[in-house]
C-alpha cells in the first residue's frame, strides 16, 4: 500500500496527457481571397487559379486546381469555380473525352465538377502547419463520388508547385498515395496517421472515369502533443518524503 501511494503521488505530479485539435474549413461561401483568372477556359463563369479560405479561428488553407491535360499527361493548371452550397467545382483544358466548356463559354454539365472523365482533375490543399486530413466533405456528386488522397511526405520545399506541375500522377515527387476511398456522396474519412502541410485530392481511379464531385469542405487534425512533465508541488514532495 505504501509503494502504491508513492506511485500515485508521483504519477499525479509528473504525468501529462497528449492532446490534438480538430479544425474544419467550409467552401460553401465565397473565399477570403482568390486569384481571379481572365480569360480562363470558360469565359462565362468566374474561374480562379487559387482560392484561400479561413476557418472560425482564422486558420487558412489555400486551394489550387490542376489537371493532367498537358503533353503526355503532364499536370498543369486548372481552375476552381465557386458552386454555392455545393462547394467548389473545376474547369480544365478540353480533352478528347471531356469537353469542359461549350461554344458559348459556359462550363458544361456535369464537367463543371471535379471529374476524371478524360482528364484527371484535382485540388491541391496547402495548410499553415502539418495536419492529418481526416474528412473530405462532398457537397455534390453524380454518377459516382470516389476520391483518391495523396499527402506530401518529402523534404521541405520552397515551392510545393514544383513537386506537382509538369509531373504525371505516376511520377509525383515526394508524394505518398494515402488511399482510394469509394462509396456514395457521404463524406470520406482518411483513417491514417500521416501529417503534412500539403494534401492532394482527386476523383477516383482513372479506370472508373465516372466520378463527378464538388467539395464542400475539409476537416483536419493537428499532431498530438504531450505537455512537458509538471514540477511536483511542495505538498506532493512532502508526502513522498513522509511515505519514505
Amino acid at each position: 500500500k505504501l509503494i502504491n501511494a508513492i506511485g500515485a503521488v508521483m504519477i499525479a505530479g509528473f504525468a501529462g496527457a497528449a492532446s490534438a485539435a480538430t479544425y474544419s474549413w467550409s467552401f460553401t461561401s465565397t473565399a477570403t481571397s482568390h486569384e481571379y483568372v481572365t480569360p480562363g477556359y470558360a469565359s462565362q463563369v468566374y474561374e480562379y487559379r487559387s482560392m484561400t479560405y479561413q476557418n472560425g479561428v482564422g486558420q487558412s488553407v489555400k486551394i489550387q486546381g490542376l489537371a493532367n491535360t498537358g503533353s503526355n499527361g503532364a499536370i498543369e493548371t486548372a481552375y476552381l469555380t465557386y458552386q454555392g452550397s455545393s462547394g467548389l467545382g473545376m474547369t480544365s483544358k478540353d480533352s478528347t473525352w471531356n469537353n469542359e466548356v461549350d461554344d458559348s463559354g459556359q462550363a458544361t454539365y456535369p464537367d463543371h465538377a471535379m471529374d476524371n472523365e478524360g482528364a484527371m482533375e484535382g485540388m491541391l490543399f496547402s495548410f499553415g502547419s502539418e495536419l492529418n486530413l481526416s474528412l473530405v466533405d462532398i457537397g455534390w456528386a453524380t454518377s459516382d463520388s470516389d476520391i483518391t488522397v495523396y499527402a506530401y511526405t518529402g523534404a521541405s520545399v520552397a515551392d510545393i508547385n514544383s513537386t506537382v506541375f509538369g509531373k504525371t500522377f505516376s511520377t509525383l515527387t515526394g508524394w505518398t498515395k494515402i488511399g482510394d476511398f469509394t462509396g456514395n456522396s457521404d463524406p470520406r474519412v482518411t483513417t491514417n496517421g500521416t501529417y503534412s502541410r500539403y494534401w492532394l485530392v482527386t476523383p477516383g481511379s482513372s479506370s472508373d472515369y465516372k466520378d463527378y464531385i464538388k467539395l464542400a469542405g475539409v476537416t483536419a487534425t493537428t499532431k498530438p502533443t504531450t505537455p512537458p512533465p509538471a514540477v511536483p508541488e511542495p505538498a506532493s514532495l512532502a508526502l513522498i518524503g513522509t511515505a519514505l
